[in-house]
Order: C-alpha cells, then sequence, then structure tokens
C-alpha cells in the first residue's frame, strides 16, 4: 500500500482549506469536547476515565506530536499542521490528567488487594509500556504527518467503552455526551481526510476501511451506552450507575 507525500498531501489541504476548516474544525471541538467530558465524569463517578491501555498509547503519541515542534514551525512550516499542534495541547494535557485520575481512582479496579503504591507503579509502568511501543510503532511507520496514526488514535480509542462497560456493568464513568462527542470527531476527521487530503492513500481501502470501522464502531458504542443508562453528561443530576468510591492511602 503507498503512503502519501507530505508535500503533495499539504498542498492538498491547502487548496481545500475552506472544506479543511470547516469540517476539521467542527472535529477539534469536538475532540475537545470529549476529552474534556472523559476528564469531568472520570471526577464525578470516581473512577478511571479511559482503560489503562488506551492512556497509555494516547498520552506519548499527543506528546510526541507537541515535541516535533520543529517540524511543524519549521521543516514543514504549514498551517494546517500548527494548527493541529495547539489543538492536541489540550488533548495532551487531558491525557495527563487521565493519567492523575487513574492512579487516584482506579486502585479498587484495576489492582484489587495491593497498594496504593504498588497501584501507582503499575499505572506508572503501563505508561512507560505505552511510550516505548509507540516509540517502535512510530518507527515502523511511514507516517511523517501523523495523519495515519490521529486516525488509528480513534479506532483504539472505542475499545475502552467497550472494555469499561464490560468490566463496570454499567456506565459508570462515562457520559452519552462523552462519546457523543467521539462520533462527532470520528466521522468529521473521516470525511476530512477522505476528501481533501488529496486521494492516493487517503482513497486506498485500507484507509477507507480504518474509516467506516471507527464510524460504525463510534454509533455502536453511543446506542450500547444509551441502552445501559448512561447519564446525558458530567452536568446531570442523575445519580452515577455505581457508588463512588474513596481512594484509600
Amino acid at each position: 500500500m503507498n503512503i502519501y507525500s507530505p508535500e503533495g498531501t499539504l498542498d492538498a489541504i491547502t487548496d481545500n482549506w475552506i472544506g479543511v476548516v470547516a469540517i476539521g474544525g467542527v472535529s477539534i471541538v469536538a475532540m475537545w469536547v470529549f476529552f474534556i467530558e472523559a476528564a469531568r465524569m472520570s471526577h464525578r463517578d470516581r473512577v478511571a476515565p479511559m482503560a489503562l491501555w488506551m492512556t497509555a498509547l494516547w498520552w506519548p503519541h499527543d506528546g510526541n506530536y507537541l515535541l516535533d515542534f520543529d517540524l511543524w514551525f519549521g521543516t514543514y512550516d504549514h498551517w494546517f499542521m500548527k494548527l493541529f499542534w495547539f489543538a492536541i495541547i489540550v488533548t495532551f494535557l487531558s491525557e495527563t490528567t487521565y493519567v492523575v485520575q487513574t492512579v487516584r481512582y482506579g486502585r479498587d479496579e484495576l489492582s484489587p488487594g495491593q497498594s496504593q503504591r504498588a497501584h501507582t507503579f503499575r499505572v506508572l509502568g503501563a505508561v512507560a509500556a505505552g511510550v516505548i511501543s509507540w516509540s517502535l510503532l512510530k518507527g515502523a511507520l511511514h507516517d511523517p504527518l501523523y495523519l495515519l496514526s490521529f486516525m488509528g488514535t480513534l479506532l483504539w480509542g472505542l475499545p475502552s467503552a467497550s472494555a469499561l462497560l464490560l468490566r463496570r456493568r454499567s456506565a459508570a464513568g462515562q457520559s452519552l455526551l462523552e462519546w457523543q462527542a467521539f462520533a462527532v470527531m470520528t466521522f468529521c476527521y473521516s470525511a476530512a481526510s477522505i476528501f481533501f487530503f488529496g486521494g492516493g492513500f487517503f482513497h486506498s481501502w485500507q484507509y477507507v476501511g480504518i474509516c467506516l470501522a471507527a464510524c460504525i464502531w463510534s454509533i455502536v458504542v453511543v446506542q450500547r451506552l444509551k441502552a445501559v443508562g448512561a447519564v446525558p453528561s458530567s452536568w446531570s443530576q442523575v445519580p452515577s450507575s455505581t457508588p463512588r468510591t474513596a481512594t484509600v492511602s
């Protein structure tokens, strides 16, 4: 499968800037809503906001994008990559919050019978493993603009919702707003990349297949959360699906 050309893709984005800004802008706003709402739901219900493996993969991915500052503002010097850099600041700060919340609220669920110190080391160890895993994956991918990996992170995120529902047997820590925003983000990024990034790789059956899988799965997640009685949002006064659990020192 051929990969995309960075220069050709950025030229296509510039040529289609109205569509990219319009649809991509909605995707970014939805992304911020998702990340912030997940942190709020974690605080509200005193549970880990995401599956640990997902936080461990997303954190180094977005952190790596921020560390590549010179690429976006120097090497490529393109407005799209610069705007994305500023947008990713919010997601990285949210993911860092997820690590802290997983340490604070996730011991009973993730490390039953263990001390808080052991649980903390386990979470930090998972994040370290995520850093190594992302480094290996990034080295194997020819994805200089992170455009494929961003789509991959959307697909990675959906198993987290399913895993938490199965493990908790409730919608605790998750709201409809959270995953509705995720669905909007997924649909918008898929549409923007397929229609406005210049074709070629972005029209391949493999890439379109990833987009379709993520979009369909996001709808399934929202419908499943509705079926189990998830609260509309973190501002809802409806009681949580499970009692809150306090962190024990």
